[in-house]
This record gives structure tokens, sequence and C-alpha cells, in this order.
């Protein structure tokens, strides 16, 4: 192992990204995976049927869609084809029409009856400027090269969503679909942070959608 420059431990999608990154820049590197598959979790199995194919952890890839590195890879050169919904995201309500997700915010925000205008004014500044946002939220710690619009994304994404969900919207839609969505985050809602979840999931959702990989998770990994 000492012949190589890096060495990579799993191939998760952060572990290939990290191994074309150090490749790219001309240095030689191995990548070490302790699974019978590499993926970690994009991967796809026959979990019941043959012929069937099953997600085994991730399913939805809004951030794959959205992220500066996987645009600037071509993976639709190597069989990578995305399937986008015509909805998003479908949030349930016991007694009342579901929250709705979808890729238009006016669509969206119109859904949510009396707060379309609090889910506006809280995704459309970052969904009109999401490329230089992502060149920062998305990156470890720099300088930043937007730091105005980075410290307005900080000042919402550190309140937790419960907190902020009580504070800016009134209806049970708005509250339902940016809840649900920032459970992403596997943390309790009245967490800090938790809302940055909401705001870059529902902002990606608006960019570039919620798409599927055609063939599963594994088809990121292969490409």
């Amino acid at each position: 192992m000492s012949a190589y420059d890096a060495i990579v431990v799993g191939s998760g999608p952060n572990g290939l990204a990290a191994a074309i990154v150090l490749a790219r820049a001309g240095l030689s590197v191995l990548v070490l995976e302790g699974a019978t598959t590499i993926g970690g979790g994009a991967r796809t199995e026959e979990l019941t049927l043959p012929g069937f194919a099953h997600d085994v952890c991730s399913a939805v890839h809004p951030l794959a869609a959205a992220s500066p590195l996987f645009a600037a890879l071509p993976l639709g050169d190597h069989g990578l084809e995305w399937i986008e919904p015509p909805i998003a995201l479908a949030h349930p309500l016991d007694h009342d029409r579901p929250a709705l997700l979808m890729r238009d915010v006016d669509t969206t925000a119109r859904a949510l009856g009396e707060d379309a205008a609090a889910y506006r004014s809280f995704v459309a500044p970052f969904v009109r400027r999401w490329p230089q946002l992502a060149i920062d939220a998305l990156a470890p710690p720099h300088v930043p090269a937007h730091p105005f619009l980075l410290a307005r994304f900080g000042l919402r994404g550190m309140w937790s969503m419960s907190s902020l969900a009580r504070r800016r919207f009134s209806g049970a839609h708005g509250r339902a679909l940016l809840g649900g969505i920032a459970a992403h985050a596997i943390q309790p809602l009245t967490h800090a942070g938790t809302s940055a979840f909401a705001l870059v999931l529902a902002v990606a959702a608006h960019r570039v959608g919620w798409p599927i990989p055609l063939g599963g998770s594994r088809r990121i990994t292969a490409a």
C-alpha cells in the first residue's frame, strides 16, 4: 500500500468522490471496501424475488443531482439516468389533503394555503442562488466565496425545526411539510440546526427535483 499516494477506506459516495478528486489531482489512489459490494449507502440488492431491485439505504438523491462535484462528472456517459417524479414528496395528514413538495416554488407555496407567503420567503432567495450557496454550504470549513449569502442561510438554518415552524408557519401543511423534510437530519426536531436540513433539501427540490436513479442507487456507484 506504500506504493499509493492516498488510501481511501470505504467506497460509499463520499469515499468514491474523494478518490475521484485525488485521482484528478494526479495522485494514485487505492480504495478499500470491507463489504462484498461497493457503494456504502448507495447500494441496491435483490432482497425479495429475483429481478426485483431494492435500495437498501438511500433511494432518492436530491443532493446527488444538486452537487457541484456530481454535476462536473460525466456520470450520464457511464449509464446513470435520473427519473424525476412529478411530485417530489407527499406528506399525508390524518384528516386533510397531503402537503406536497413540487418542483415549482409557487405551486408548492399555493398548496400550503395560509403559509404560502412564509414558505415562499423561506426558500425562494436560496433557490435563485443555489449555485453560489452550494459552493459554500456543501463544502468543508473554508473561507466562504459568498459570505453574506452563507450568513443569511446560517441565520435560518441554525434554528431547530420545531422552533422555526412555530415562529414562521401557522398552518398544519407548512409545518408538516418542512418537519417531514427536516426529519432527514435523523435528530429530534428540537435540536438546533435541523431547519438547515429542511432548507437545503427543499431548495434542492425546486432546483433539480428529488430524482431517483433508473435501476436503483447502485447505478450511481457503477457510474
